[in-house]
Protein backbone atom coordinates (compact mmCIF):
# COMPACT_ATOMS: atom_id res chain seq x y z
CA UNK A 1 0.00 0.00 0.00
CA UNK A 2 1.58 3.46 -1.36
CA UNK A 3 2.63 5.74 1.65
CA UNK A 4 1.82 9.80 1.67
CA UNK A 5 4.86 11.40 3.92
CA UNK A 6 4.96 14.97 4.04
CA UNK A 7 8.34 15.87 6.30
CA UNK A 8 10.45 19.00 6.20
CA UNK A 9 14.32 19.31 5.75
CA UNK A 10 15.92 20.96 8.94
CA UNK A 11 19.31 22.94 8.72
CA UNK A 12 21.69 24.10 11.14
CA UNK A 13 22.28 27.57 8.54
CA UNK A 14 18.23 28.17 9.57
CA UNK A 15 18.64 30.27 12.61
CA UNK A 16 14.76 31.27 13.26
CA UNK A 17 14.03 29.46 16.01
CA UNK A 18 17.50 30.58 18.17
CA UNK A 19 15.06 32.75 19.74
CA UNK A 20 13.11 30.07 21.65
CA UNK A 21 16.50 28.15 22.41
CA UNK A 22 15.89 25.44 19.67
CA UNK A 23 19.01 24.45 17.40
CA UNK A 24 19.78 21.85 15.04
CA UNK A 25 21.24 19.30 15.21
CA UNK A 26 21.11 19.23 18.98
CA UNK A 27 17.29 19.43 19.71
CA UNK A 28 16.62 17.14 16.58
CA UNK A 29 14.57 14.88 19.17
CA UNK A 30 12.17 18.52 19.77
CA UNK A 31 11.77 18.73 16.52
CA UNK A 32 10.42 14.93 15.97
CA UNK A 33 8.07 15.62 19.07
CA UNK A 34 6.50 18.45 17.56
CA UNK A 35 6.36 17.22 14.13
CA UNK A 36 4.31 14.24 15.77
CA UNK A 37 2.66 16.53 18.03
CA UNK A 38 1.73 18.66 14.93
CA UNK A 39 1.31 16.45 11.83
CA UNK A 40 -0.76 13.80 14.38
CA UNK A 41 1.59 10.78 12.53
CA UNK A 42 3.61 8.27 14.06
CA UNK A 43 6.36 8.18 11.98
CA UNK A 44 8.78 11.60 11.62
CA UNK A 45 9.69 12.33 8.58
CA UNK A 46 12.94 14.69 8.18
CA UNK A 47 15.88 15.82 5.74
CA UNK A 48 18.64 16.73 7.58
CA UNK A 49 20.92 19.48 6.34
CA UNK A 50 24.36 19.97 7.70
CA UNK A 51 26.41 23.29 6.22
CA UNK A 52 28.87 23.00 9.73
CA UNK A 53 32.26 22.01 8.36
CA UNK A 54 32.97 18.02 9.21
CA UNK A 55 36.44 17.65 8.22
CA UNK A 56 39.55 20.22 9.11
CA UNK A 57 42.77 20.05 6.55
CA UNK A 58 46.02 18.17 8.21
CA UNK A 59 47.89 18.44 4.43
CA UNK A 60 48.09 20.47 1.48
CA UNK A 61 46.18 19.61 -0.22
CA UNK A 62 43.75 16.05 -0.06
CA UNK A 63 44.73 15.47 3.64
CA UNK A 64 41.93 15.73 5.87
CA UNK A 65 40.65 14.90 9.56
CA UNK A 66 37.17 15.00 11.25
CA UNK A 67 36.82 17.31 13.26
CA UNK A 68 35.73 16.64 16.74
CA UNK A 69 33.83 19.32 17.17
CA UNK A 70 31.47 18.80 14.29
CA UNK A 71 27.67 18.73 16.40
CA UNK A 72 25.97 16.47 13.62
CA UNK A 73 28.48 13.84 14.29
CA UNK A 74 28.86 14.71 18.35
CA UNK A 75 24.83 13.89 18.47
CA UNK A 76 24.56 11.00 16.24
CA UNK A 77 26.90 9.03 18.11
CA UNK A 78 27.03 10.19 21.78
CA UNK A 79 23.25 12.20 22.28
CA UNK A 80 20.94 10.07 24.27
CA UNK A 81 18.15 11.80 23.34
CA UNK A 82 18.84 11.17 19.88
CA UNK A 83 19.57 8.04 20.10
CA UNK A 84 16.32 7.34 22.00
CA UNK A 85 14.59 9.13 19.14
CA UNK A 86 16.04 6.81 16.48
CA UNK A 87 15.29 3.54 18.33
CA UNK A 88 11.86 3.90 19.48
CA UNK A 89 10.09 6.31 16.95
CA UNK A 90 9.38 5.28 13.07
CA UNK A 91 11.59 7.65 11.41
CA UNK A 92 12.18 8.00 7.81
CA UNK A 93 15.13 10.22 6.94
CA UNK A 94 17.22 11.88 4.79
CA UNK A 95 20.75 13.67 4.44
CA UNK A 96 21.19 16.20 2.05
CA UNK A 97 25.21 16.73 1.27
CA UNK A 98 26.33 20.27 2.39
CA UNK A 99 26.43 22.32 -0.14
CA UNK A 100 27.57 26.01 1.59
CA UNK A 101 31.12 27.62 0.57
CA UNK A 102 32.19 23.88 -1.00
CA UNK A 103 32.61 23.24 -4.87
CA UNK A 104 33.29 19.80 -6.16
CA UNK A 105 34.04 21.04 -9.31
CA UNK A 106 36.65 23.94 -8.30
CA UNK A 107 40.07 23.78 -10.13
CA UNK A 108 41.62 24.15 -7.06
CA UNK A 109 42.58 21.28 -5.97
CA UNK A 110 42.37 22.02 -2.41
CA UNK A 111 38.67 22.76 -2.66
CA UNK A 112 37.75 20.21 -4.96
CA UNK A 113 39.44 17.58 -2.12
CA UNK A 114 38.22 19.57 0.80
CA UNK A 115 34.34 19.57 -0.97
CA UNK A 116 34.82 16.15 -1.80
CA UNK A 117 35.64 15.11 1.88
CA UNK A 118 33.40 17.20 3.33
CA UNK A 119 30.45 14.83 0.85
CA UNK A 120 32.22 11.51 2.67
CA UNK A 121 31.42 12.58 6.04
CA UNK A 122 28.01 13.78 5.19
CA UNK A 123 27.42 10.06 3.76
CA UNK A 124 28.95 8.66 7.34
CA UNK A 125 26.48 10.95 8.78
CA UNK A 126 23.76 9.39 6.97
CA UNK A 127 24.65 5.88 7.54
CA UNK A 128 25.07 6.31 11.51
CA UNK A 129 21.20 8.01 11.39
CA UNK A 130 19.64 5.22 9.44
CA UNK A 131 18.78 7.83 6.77
CA UNK A 132 16.51 6.12 3.90
CA UNK A 133 18.07 8.44 1.03
CA UNK A 134 21.26 10.64 0.69
CA UNK A 135 21.00 14.07 -1.60
CA UNK A 136 23.94 14.81 -3.81
CA UNK A 137 24.27 17.92 -5.75
CA UNK A 138 26.32 17.48 -8.47
CA UNK A 139 27.37 21.40 -8.67
CA UNK A 140 27.33 23.46 -5.93
CA UNK A 141 28.20 27.04 -7.14
CA UNK A 142 27.09 29.21 -10.23
CA UNK A 143 29.34 28.81 -13.51
CA UNK A 144 28.39 30.70 -16.15
CA UNK A 145 31.47 30.79 -18.49
CA UNK A 146 32.37 27.09 -18.34
CA UNK A 147 30.99 24.90 -21.07
CA UNK A 148 28.17 22.93 -19.72
CA UNK A 149 29.21 19.89 -21.09
CA UNK A 150 32.83 20.40 -19.63
CA UNK A 151 31.06 20.32 -16.36
CA UNK A 152 28.64 18.04 -16.48
CA UNK A 153 32.02 15.65 -17.21
CA UNK A 154 33.79 16.53 -14.40
CA UNK A 155 30.46 16.27 -11.98
CA UNK A 156 29.97 12.58 -13.29
CA UNK A 157 34.02 11.76 -12.26
CA UNK A 158 33.43 13.10 -8.97
CA UNK A 159 30.04 11.33 -8.72
CA UNK A 160 32.30 8.32 -9.15
CA UNK A 161 34.54 9.04 -6.38
CA UNK A 162 31.79 9.44 -4.36
CA UNK A 163 30.31 6.10 -5.65
CA UNK A 164 33.23 4.18 -4.78
CA UNK A 165 32.66 5.16 -1.14
CA UNK A 166 29.36 4.58 -1.36
CA UNK A 167 30.35 1.19 -2.50
CA UNK A 168 33.16 0.47 -0.30
CA UNK A 169 31.41 0.90 2.83
CA UNK A 170 28.53 -0.96 1.62
CA UNK A 171 25.82 1.56 2.62
CA UNK A 172 22.44 1.20 2.39
CA UNK A 173 20.90 4.14 2.03
CA UNK A 174 19.63 5.93 -1.09
CA UNK A 175 22.13 8.25 -3.50
CA UNK A 176 20.04 10.84 -4.75
CA UNK A 177 21.10 13.41 -7.48
CA UNK A 178 18.81 16.57 -7.06
CA UNK A 179 17.76 18.59 -9.63
CA UNK A 180 18.89 22.24 -9.57
CA UNK A 181 18.83 25.54 -10.66
CA UNK A 182 20.74 26.52 -13.85
CA UNK A 183 22.95 26.93 -14.50
CA UNK A 184 23.65 24.29 -12.47
CA UNK A 185 22.32 20.85 -13.25
CA UNK A 186 20.42 19.00 -13.66
CA UNK A 187 17.93 22.12 -15.01
CA UNK A 188 15.63 20.54 -17.02
CA UNK A 189 13.62 17.25 -17.67
CA UNK A 190 15.62 16.29 -20.84
CA UNK A 191 18.97 17.30 -18.97
CA UNK A 192 17.79 15.38 -16.33
CA UNK A 193 16.97 12.21 -18.38
CA UNK A 194 20.50 12.16 -19.86
CA UNK A 195 22.46 12.92 -16.08
CA UNK A 196 20.87 10.34 -14.44
CA UNK A 197 21.19 7.33 -16.57
CA UNK A 198 24.84 8.34 -16.45
CA UNK A 199 24.80 8.10 -12.91
CA UNK A 200 23.25 5.08 -12.78
CA UNK A 201 25.89 3.33 -15.21
CA UNK A 202 28.43 4.62 -12.38
CA UNK A 203 26.53 3.53 -9.15
CA UNK A 204 22.85 1.61 -9.93
CA UNK A 205 21.43 2.59 -6.61
CA UNK A 206 20.86 5.63 -7.70
CA UNK A 207 17.86 7.27 -7.54
CA UNK A 208 16.45 11.26 -7.76
CA UNK A 209 15.54 13.92 -5.40
CA UNK A 210 13.13 16.10 -7.46
CA UNK A 211 13.15 19.38 -6.64
CA UNK A 212 10.22 21.06 -8.01
CA UNK A 213 10.80 24.73 -6.63
CA UNK A 214 14.22 23.82 -8.47
CA UNK A 215 12.71 23.22 -11.74
CA UNK A 216 10.55 26.06 -12.18
CA UNK A 217 12.96 28.15 -11.17
CA UNK A 218 15.17 27.21 -13.84
CA UNK A 219 12.86 27.38 -16.43
CA UNK A 220 12.53 30.82 -15.61
CA UNK A 221 16.29 31.82 -15.64
CA UNK A 222 16.19 30.12 -19.09
CA UNK A 223 13.45 31.97 -20.33
CA UNK A 224 15.56 35.56 -19.23
CA UNK A 225 18.98 34.43 -20.36
CA UNK A 226 17.35 32.77 -23.91
CA UNK A 227 18.17 29.37 -23.32
CA UNK A 228 14.67 27.92 -23.03
CA UNK A 229 13.87 26.56 -27.16
CA UNK A 230 9.86 26.70 -26.01
CA UNK A 231 8.55 29.82 -24.54
CA UNK A 232 4.87 28.32 -24.89
CA UNK A 233 6.04 25.07 -23.44
CA UNK A 234 4.12 26.29 -19.59
CA UNK A 235 6.05 24.81 -16.26
CA UNK A 236 3.59 22.29 -15.69
CA UNK A 237 3.63 20.76 -19.11
CA UNK A 238 7.43 20.54 -18.64
CA UNK A 239 6.89 19.52 -15.00
CA UNK A 240 4.19 16.38 -16.54
CA UNK A 241 6.77 15.32 -19.21
CA UNK A 242 9.50 15.17 -16.59
CA UNK A 243 6.85 12.99 -14.69
CA UNK A 244 6.32 10.74 -16.91
CA UNK A 245 9.53 9.72 -17.81
CA UNK A 246 10.98 9.55 -14.66
CA UNK A 247 8.41 8.91 -12.62
CA UNK A 248 9.44 5.28 -11.26
CA UNK A 249 13.31 6.73 -10.32
CA UNK A 250 11.93 9.19 -8.14
CA UNK A 251 12.83 8.85 -4.65
CA UNK A 252 11.88 11.55 -3.14
CA UNK A 253 10.28 15.23 -4.05
CA UNK A 254 11.25 18.75 -2.70
CA UNK A 255 9.34 21.67 -2.57
CA UNK A 256 9.56 25.13 -1.42
CA UNK A 257 7.31 28.43 -1.86
CA UNK A 258 7.80 29.70 -5.77
CA UNK A 259 7.38 33.75 -5.82
CA UNK A 260 9.41 35.52 -8.16
CA UNK A 261 13.02 34.20 -7.43
CA UNK A 262 12.28 33.02 -4.30
CA UNK A 263 11.70 29.09 -4.15
CA UNK A 264 12.09 28.38 -0.25
CA UNK A 265 9.46 30.20 0.85
CA UNK A 266 5.77 28.53 2.39
CA UNK A 267 4.22 27.00 -1.01
CA UNK A 268 1.48 29.11 -1.77
CA UNK A 269 2.14 32.29 0.27
CA UNK A 270 3.57 35.43 -0.25
CA UNK A 271 7.02 35.75 1.51
CA UNK A 272 6.09 38.14 3.91
CA UNK A 273 3.03 36.00 4.80
CA UNK A 274 2.76 32.79 7.23
CA UNK A 275 0.41 29.57 7.27
CA UNK A 276 -1.24 31.00 10.66
CA UNK A 277 -2.60 34.15 9.45
CA UNK A 278 -3.06 33.47 5.38
CA UNK A 279 -4.80 30.88 3.74
CA UNK A 280 -2.15 28.75 1.58
CA UNK A 281 -3.61 29.18 -2.50
CA UNK A 282 -3.66 25.59 -3.00
CA UNK A 283 -6.24 25.64 -5.70
CA UNK A 284 -6.63 28.36 -7.01
CA UNK A 285 -6.83 29.24 -11.35
CA UNK A 286 -3.86 29.28 -13.20
CA UNK A 287 -4.85 33.00 -13.81
CA UNK A 288 -4.07 33.67 -10.04
CA UNK A 289 -0.99 31.88 -9.83
CA UNK A 290 0.40 33.88 -13.22
CA UNK A 291 -0.91 37.02 -11.86
CA UNK A 292 1.09 36.50 -8.46
CA UNK A 293 3.98 35.06 -10.29
CA UNK A 294 3.89 31.90 -8.62
CA UNK A 295 4.71 28.21 -9.66
CA UNK A 296 0.84 26.74 -10.43
CA UNK A 297 0.84 25.07 -7.07
CA UNK A 298 -2.59 23.69 -7.55
CA UNK A 299 -1.85 21.63 -10.72
CA UNK A 300 1.70 21.16 -9.18
CA UNK A 301 -0.04 19.06 -6.14
CA UNK A 302 -2.22 17.14 -8.33
CA UNK A 303 0.94 15.75 -10.78
CA UNK A 304 2.47 14.82 -7.87
CA UNK A 305 -0.41 12.07 -6.92
CA UNK A 306 -0.52 11.11 -10.49
CA UNK A 307 2.45 9.99 -10.61
CA UNK A 308 3.20 8.14 -6.99
CA UNK A 309 -0.23 7.47 -5.50
CA UNK A 310 -2.04 6.76 -8.35
CA UNK A 311 0.75 4.43 -9.56
CA UNK A 312 1.06 2.54 -6.16
CA UNK A 313 4.00 4.21 -5.18
CA UNK A 314 5.11 6.13 -2.16
CA UNK A 315 4.72 9.83 -2.27
CA UNK A 316 7.54 11.45 -0.54
CA UNK A 317 7.38 15.38 -0.28
CA UNK A 318 10.01 17.17 1.49
CA UNK A 319 8.97 21.18 2.31
CA UNK A 320 12.21 22.79 2.57
CA UNK A 321 11.41 26.17 3.89
CA UNK A 322 14.38 28.44 4.68
CA UNK A 323 14.23 31.62 7.42
CA UNK A 324 10.92 30.71 9.03
CA UNK A 325 10.30 28.93 12.57
CA UNK A 326 9.47 25.71 13.24
CA UNK A 327 5.93 26.44 14.09
CA UNK A 328 5.14 27.73 10.88
CA UNK A 329 6.84 25.13 8.86
CA UNK A 330 5.27 22.25 10.48
CA UNK A 331 1.89 23.88 9.59
CA UNK A 332 2.44 24.61 6.29
CA UNK A 333 3.46 20.52 6.05
CA UNK A 334 0.23 19.80 8.26
CA UNK A 335 -1.81 21.99 5.98
CA UNK A 336 -0.15 20.33 2.56
CA UNK A 337 -0.41 16.92 3.79
CA UNK A 338 -4.31 16.83 4.66
CA UNK A 339 -4.79 18.77 1.10
CA UNK A 340 -3.03 15.51 -0.81
CA UNK A 341 -5.21 13.77 1.61
CA UNK A 342 -8.21 15.12 0.55
CA UNK A 343 -7.47 15.32 -2.82
CA UNK A 344 -6.89 11.30 -2.99
CA UNK A 345 -10.34 11.10 -0.81
CA UNK A 346 -12.28 12.66 -3.50
CA UNK A 347 -10.71 10.85 -5.95
CA UNK A 348 -11.56 7.80 -4.98
CA UNK A 349 -14.93 8.89 -4.57
CA UNK A 350 -15.28 10.36 -8.33
CA UNK A 351 -13.47 7.05 -9.80
CA UNK A 352 -13.51 3.16 -9.73
CA UNK A 353 -10.88 1.84 -8.41
CA UNK A 354 -8.62 -0.33 -10.75
CA UNK A 355 -6.26 -2.00 -7.80
CA UNK A 356 -2.97 -0.16 -9.16
CA UNK A 357 -2.71 2.65 -6.68
CA UNK A 358 -4.94 4.95 -4.77
CA UNK A 359 -4.51 3.28 -1.22
CA UNK A 360 -2.45 5.18 1.32
CA UNK A 361 -1.13 3.54 4.25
Amino acid sequence: MAELRVGVAVSDANRADRPHSLRVPEDLPTYARRYREVLGSNEVVLELQPEERFVVPVGFPDEFRPRPANRWMRVAERSRDFHHLLTTSRTYLGVHMPVGGIDTLSSNFFGKYSALEEARRAMDLADRVGAEYFVVHLAQRDKWEWARSDQIAKALKIYKELAAYYSFHKYTFVPCIEVLEYPKFPATGGELIYIYNECRRILPETRIAFNLSHLWRSRNLMLTTGVWGKPDVSFIDHLEYSLSQLWQDIHVFQLGGCWETETHCVPGLHPQQNPFQHPMKLHESVGVYDESGEVNLNATLDLLLDYTIEYGRDLNLILEIHDRNLDQILEAARIIRSDLADRLEERRHTSPSDGTGGEVG
